[in-house]
């Protein structure tokens, strides 16, 4: 029964932290400038981190290592 009272939404703040945080690593010079990379690591933040559960500060280091896992040019990292 809990879980019709969980939250599910972002609230605008929490989205402008998303975006900032989203903003700062597809713009780092390793990231993989193809659209479909920006776009699939995008999903990646929305499903990994639902509403509430993301802290940008705590949370960081660990979006930038999996962003650099997944979603880094190869070219730029050779």
């Amino acid at each position: 029964m809990h879980h019709l009272f969980v939250k599910s939404a972002f609230q605008p703040e929490e989205l402008n932290d998303l975006k900032a945080l989203f903003d700062d690593i597809t713009g780092q010079p390793w990231f993989d400038k193809d659209a479909s990379a920006k776009e699939a690591f995008a999903r990646h933040l929305i499903r990994t981190f639902p509403a509430v559960s993301i802290n940008i500060a705590r949370h960081r280091s660990i979006v930038e290592a999996s962003a650099r896992m997944f979603y880094s040019d190869e070219q730029s990292a050779a």
